[in-house]
C-alpha cells in the first residue's frame, strides 16, 4: 500500500472487478496458462492497486489460495510485493443475464461464496458467465445484501449491463419494470460505469445521483488494454474494510469515490504547511501524568466533545504556542475573545486556582513544511522557541528564532473573534487582510517615506535654525562697512585699500591652491573605488565559460580605469605643484608683499599720529571678512532650504501615492477573494468612513485619550455622529483633499475651534514635531461589510449575529493555504447556514489546505467529511481524548453521537442508508 503516514481517512487505490484463471473465459483458463496466485497477486502489486476485489464467474475457486499465497508473500516479503488488500468476491449471471458484482469482506472465503451461489439458486458451471442464476437480478442484490456483501451491477452501460440502453435511444434494453425492480432495492450503493459518455437510461434517471459510478479494470489477461492498473476506482476509508467501503459508496462519487478517467488526481498531495500533533504537557487540567497529544490529519481534523472536556484548550494551546495572541490584542479591551484567552493564560496557584497553565507547562506544535519537520515549543516563562528535527528522531534548536510568523503561517479564529471582527473589530480583520494580501511591503515602503518626510522637516527646523541669525550678522556687516567707509574718505584711504585687496586676493588664491591641492587624492579615491562586486563561485559552472570571459573583460576594463586614474593623478601632483612656483603668482605676491608693508608703514604712523586705536582698520576688515564668509554660508543654507522645500512637498506627494497604494492592493484582494461569493461582500472605503473610528485615531493623534473636546472632534446628537473633525473626514468619503484640509487646520488656523482646544493645540504646537506628525498622518482604511438575505444586499449591522459572523466566515473561509483553525464557528448559526455555508466551505477548504475545527455541531463532522476526529472527554479532573479516527470507523461514529445532539441525524442525512447501525 502507498506509504501513509498520517491518522484518519485516506485514498486507496481500488479494483473493483478482476478475474482469475477461475474464469473460463480469462485467457489463462483457454490456454491453460501456468499463473501462480503470487503471480497474479505481483500482478496487481506492480501497478499500485490497494485493494482488489476477486470476482471470478460464478466462482470464489480462487479466493481461498489467494489468501494462502499473500500471508506466504507477506512473511517472505519478496520482490515486488508491497501490501494489497484482498475482498473476496464474484461476477454473478443473474437470470435475464445481467451480470452483478458481489464484495464482501476480507475476512469471507471461498465457502461464503459458495453459499451465496446456493442462495441465489445458480446451477451453472462454476467460472462459466453463460449459467444464469434461478432468481432475478433484483432479488440476487437483496441476496447478497443480506448476505453481508455490497452489490455492484457489473459493466452496467455495456454488454449483460442492468443499465444498458438500446442503440441509438435512452430506453433500457433491459424490460424496464425489471430494471425499476432492482434499482428500488434498499442498499445498492454503486454500478460499474465503464463510458462516462454513455446514457441512462430515462426510466431510471432519477437514481443516478443516488449511486456511485465505479470502475475495475474486468481484467481477464495480463496482456491489451484491460490488464492491472488500466482503470480503477479511488476510494476514501479510514482502512481497508467493506464498512469502510460500504461508507465511501454511501458518499458517492465527488466526496469518497473518485474514478481513474476522471483527470489527473494526487490524493497524497499535502498543503505546503501543516500541523502533524499538538502536545499539551503539565498544564492545569491537561496532560498531568502524560501529555495530551493528539495527532492530526493533513486535511479536516474535528475536535468534538461535550462541555469543559478541553477543545478550547486545545484552541488557546495553539494559539499561546504559535504567538497568535497579537491577533485578539486588535479587538476591544472587554471582547470576550480577549477574557477568555487572558484566564486561560493565567498560572493557577494551588489545585482550585484560576487559570490553565501551571509553572512547568509545556505546549509542542509539530509542523511540517515543504517536507522537513520542524516544532514550535512554548514554555511557561520562556516564550517560544523554534526546533527543527535532526533526523535522527531528536529536535535540535533552530539556528534562527526569527520571524517564527512567517516560518509557521495559521489562521485561527474563535467564533467569538469572528463575531467581533464582523462588528466594531474590523480594523483587526483589516489587519488580517494586509497580512493574506501581502500588503507588508507597501506598508514598509509608506513606513520609508513617512521617515524621510520627517527627517526633512527636522533638517528644514535645523536650517531655519541657523538661518534665524542672519538679519543680525548682515547688520553687523553693515557697521563694519560704515565703519570702514570712513578710512576710506582720509589720505590713507589707498593704502588701506590696497591692503583690504591684497588680503583677499590672499584668501582667494590660497583658496584656490588648497583646492587643486586636494583634487589628486580624490582621484586616487575614485580609483579605488571602481571596484566590481565579485561573483559567487557557486553561481557559475564551467559550461558558462563565454560569461566568465565577458567578466574578465569587465575586471580588465576596471584595472585599465584605475590605472589610468593614478597616472592622471600623479600628472596633477605635479602640476599643481609647478602652478604653486608659477612666476606669475610670484609677480603677484611682490605687489600683494608691496601693500602689506605700506599698510605696516601707515599703522606705525597713525601711531606716532597719536591715534588711539591703530588696529581698528585691521579688526574691522577681519570682522567685514568674517562676516561676508558667514553670510555667504547662510546664502548656500538659504539655497539648501529652498530645495528642500521642495523636496518636502514632492514627498507629501509620495506619502499620498504610497498610502493609497496600501488601499489598492487591499482592494484588489478583497474583490478578487470575493469574486462571485453568495454569502458576502466587502469594500474597501479610503480613509474610512465610520466617524467614530476616525475620532478614535484622531484622538490617538491629538493624545487626547480621553473625550474631551467633542465639538471639535467627534460631537453627537440623539447618539449619532453630528459635527467635528471626524465627521468632516467620514462625511468625506475617503477624499484626499478633506484629509488636507483638516491637516491644515490643526497645523495652521485653529480659530474655527473652541476657546479649549485651541489652547490644547497650541500647547502641542511648542513641540515642533507636532506639526510633522500630523502632516504625516492619514486615516486607516475601514471595510464596508455587505451580507446577502433574500437576494438582496444588506449593510452587515443591520443583520442579526448569526447572519454577520455568517457573512465573515465566508470570507475567511475564501483564501489561503495555510493551516485554518476554527473554534466552534457554527456558534449563532441556524442549520441552513451551517450546511450551506461552512459544511460546503470546508470540503473545498480542504482540498488546498488543512482544518482544525472544534465544533458541537454533528453536521459540521459528518457532513463536512472530517478525515479525523478527536473525540474529548473529562475525568478525574483532567481533559483527556476519549477517541480518536475517521467516521468510517463504529467507534468513532458511537462517539459523535453519544456527545453530540443531532448526531444520528447527522449520520443520517449523509448516510441515509446506515440503515441496520442505527
Amino acid at each position: 500500500m502507498t506509504s501513509w503516514n498520517y491518522p484518519g481517512s485516506r485514498w486507496w487505490k481500488f479494483d473493483f472487478h478482476t478475474h482469475t484463471p477461475a474464469s473460463a473465459d480469462t485467457y489463462w483458463a483457454k490456454n491453460r496458462a501456468d499463473l501462480s496466485p503470487e503471480n497474479w497477486l505481483l500482478g496487481y502489486m506492480a501497478c499500485g492497486i490497494d485493494c482488489v476485489a476477486v470476482t471470478d464467474h460464478n466462482s470464489g475457486t480462487w479466493i481461498d489460495a489467494l489468501k494462502a499465497a499473500y500471508g506466504r508473500m507477506e512473511s517472505a516479503r519478496p520482490q515486488g510485493f508491497r501490501e494489497l488488500t484482498i475482498f473476496p468476491g464474484l461476477e454473478i449471471s443473474a437470470n435475464a443475464g445481467v451480470h452483478v458484482l458481489a464484495i464482501f469482506d476480507p475476512g469471507r472465503t471461498t465457502a461464503d461464496i459458495d453459499t451465496l451461489l446456493g442462495a441465489v439458486g445458480y446451477q451453472g458451471s462454476k467460472g462459466d458467465s453463460d449459467g444464469v442464476t434461478s432468481k432475478g437480478v433484483a432479488e440476487v442484490i437483496l441476496a447478497i445484501i443480506d448476505a453481508g456483501g455490497i452489490p455492484v451491477p457489473a459493466h452496467a452501460d455495456g454488454a449483460k449491463g442492468l443499465l444498458q440502453c438500446r442503440p441509438d435511444s435512452t430506453g433500457p434494453a433491459l424490460d424496464a419494470h425489471t430494471l425499476r425492480q432492482a434499482l428500488e432495492v434498499e442498499g445498492l450503493l454503486a454500478v460499474e460505469w465503464c463510458d462516462p459518455r454513455q446514457p441512462w437510461p430515462q426510466c431510471a434517471e432519477r437514481h443516478r445521483s443516488s449511486l456511485a459510478a465505479v470502475l475495475g479494470s474486468d481484467c481477464h489477461s495480463f496482456q491489451g488494454s484491460k490488464v492491472p492498473g488500466s482503470t480503477f476506482t479511488w476510494v476514501k476509508m479510514a482502512a481497508p474494510t467493506l464498512e469502510g467501503l460500504r461508507l465511501a459508496l454511501l458518499d458517492g462519487n465527488g466526496v469518497s469515490v473518485r474514478r481513474s478517467d476522471e483527470g489527473a488526481f494526487d490524493p497524497f498531495r499535502v498543503p505546503a504547511h501543516l500541523i502533524r500533533a499538538i502536545e499539551i504537557d503539565q498544564a492545569h487540567y491537561m496532560g498531568n501524568g502524560q501529555p495530551a497529544r493528539l495527532d492530526l490529519s493533513p486535511f479536516f481534523n474535528a475536535i468534538v466533545g461535550g462541555r469543559g472536556t478541553g477543545k478550547s484548550t486545545v484552541v488557546h494551546a495553539l494559539r499561546l504556542a504559535t504567538a497568535r495572541a497579537d491577533e485578539l490584542h486588535r479587538l476591544a479591551d472587554d471582547a470576550e475573545p480577549r477574557r477568555r484567552f487572558a484566564d486561560f493564560c493565567k498560572v493557577a496557584k494551588g489545585r482550585d486556582g484560576e487559570g490553565a497553565l501551571r509553572e512547568n507547562t509545556e505546549i509542542r506544535i509539530e509542523w511540517r513544511h515543504d517536507g522537513g519537520d520542524s516544532r514550535l515549543v512554548w514554555r511557561q516563562g520562556g516564550g517560544v522557541e523554534a526546533q527543527e528535527a535532526d533526523g535522527r528522531g531528536a529536535w535540535q534548536t533552530s539556528t534562527s528564532q526569527h520571524n517564527l510568523g512567517a516560518r509557521f503561517p495559521l489562521r485561527l479564529f474563535s467564533q467569538g473573534q469572528i463575531a467581533a471582527m464582523a462588528g466594531s473589530g474590523r480594523q483587526a480583520l483589516l489587519a488580517l487582510i494586509d497580512e493574506a494580501a501581502g500588503v507588508a511591503p507597501l506598508q514598509e515602503a509608506l513606513q520609508e517615506a513617512r521617515r524621510t518626510f520627517l527627517a526633512q522637516r527636522a533638517r528644514l527646523r535645523e536650517l531655519d535654525g541657523k538661518l534665524a541669525q542672519r538679519p543680525e550678522l548682515q547688520r553687523q556687516l553693515d557697521d563694519a562697512l560704515r565703519k570702514l567707509g570712513a578710512f576710506d574718505q582720509s589720505d590713507h584711504a589707498a593704502v588701506l585699500k590696497a591692503y583690504a585687496q591684497g588680503q583677499r586676493q590672499q584668501r582667494e588664491v590660497q583658496g584656490t591652491l588648497d583646492e587643486l591641492t586636494e583634487w589628486p587624492a580624490r582621484i586616487r579615491q575614485l580609483a579605488e573605488a571602481l571596484l566590481l562586486d565579485d561573483w559567487p563561485a557557486q553561481a557559475f559552472a564551467d559550461r558558462d565559460a563565454e560569461v566568465l570571459a565577458w567578466r574578465s573583460d569587465t575586471d580588465r576594463l576596471g584595472e585599465e580605469t584605475r590605472t589610468t586614474l593614478q597616472a592622471l593623478a600623479a600628472q596633477m601632483e605635479r602640476r599643481v605643484q609647478t602652478l604653486g612656483q608659477d612666476p606669475r603668482l610670484a609677480a603677484w605676491r611682490a605687489r600683494a608683499q608691496q601693500a602689506v608693508a605700506a599698510h605696516a608703514q601707515l599703522q606705525t604712523r597713525l601711531a606716532a599720529q597719536g591715534v588711539s586705536d591703530p588696529q581698528a582698520f585691521a579688526q574691522l576688515t577681519q570682522q567685514r571678512q568674517t562676516l561676508e564668509q558667514r553670510l555667504k554660508a547662510l546664502a548656500q543654507i538659504q539655497t539648501d532650504r529652498d530645495a528642500l522645500v521642495g523636496q518636502i512637498a514632492q514627498q507629501q506627494t509620495l506619502l499620498l501615492q504610497r498610502r493609497q497604494a496600501v488601499t489598492e492592493r487591499r482592494a484588489e484582494f478583497v474583490e478578487n477573494t470575493l469574486r462571485d461569493n453568495a454569502f458576502v461582500r466587502i469594500g474597501v472605503a479610503p480613509f474610512g468612513f465610520d466617524a467614530r473610528e476616525i475620532g478614535r485615531q484622531l484622538r490617538e493623534l491629538l493624545d487626547v485619550q480621553d473625550e474631551r473636546f467633542p465639538e471639535d472632534i467627534l460631537s453627537a446628537e440623539n447618539g449619532e455622529p453630528a459635527g467635528g473633525l471626524a465627521f468632516v473626514l467620514a462625511r468625506a468619503q475617503g477624499t484626499p483633499d478633506a484629509v488636507t484640509q483638516v491637516k491644515g487646520r490643526l497645523t495652521g488656523d485653529a480659530s474655527g475651534f473652541g476657546g479649549h482646544f485651541r489652547n490644547y493645540l497650541q500647547r502641542k504646537r511648542d513641540k515642533p514635531e507636532f506639526a510633522d506628525h500630523v502632516l504625516a498622518w492619514f486615516p486607516e482604511d475601514d471595510l464596508r461589510i455587505e451580507y446577502r438575505r433574500d437576494g438582496t444586499w444588506h449593510p452587515i449591522h443591520q443583520g442579526s449575529q448569526g447572519q454577520r459572523s455568517a457573512a465573515l466566515l465566508a470570507f475567511l473561509l475564501a483564501f489561503g493555504d495555510e493551516p485554518l483553525v476554527l473554534d466552534q464557528p457554527e456558534d449563532d448559526l441556524d442549520n441552513h447556514l451551517i450546511y450551506d455555508l461552512i459544511v460546503r466551505q470546508i470540503r473545498d477548504n480542504k482540498l488546498r489546505r488543512q482544518l482544525i475545527v472544534v465544533t458541537h455541531n454533528p453536521n459540521v463532522v459528518v457532513n463536512g467529511d472530517a478525515d479525523l476526529v478527536h473525540v474529548m472527554e473529562f475525568g478525574a479532573g483532567q481533559c483527556f481524548i476519549q477517541q480518536s479516527g475517521a467516521l468510517q470507523e463504529k467507534a468513532v461514529r458511537e462517539e459523535v453521537c453519544r456527545v453530540m445532539e443531532g448526531g444520528r441525524e447527522a449520520f443520517s442525512r449523509r448516510w441515509k442508508r446506515l440503515g441496520r447501525e442505527n
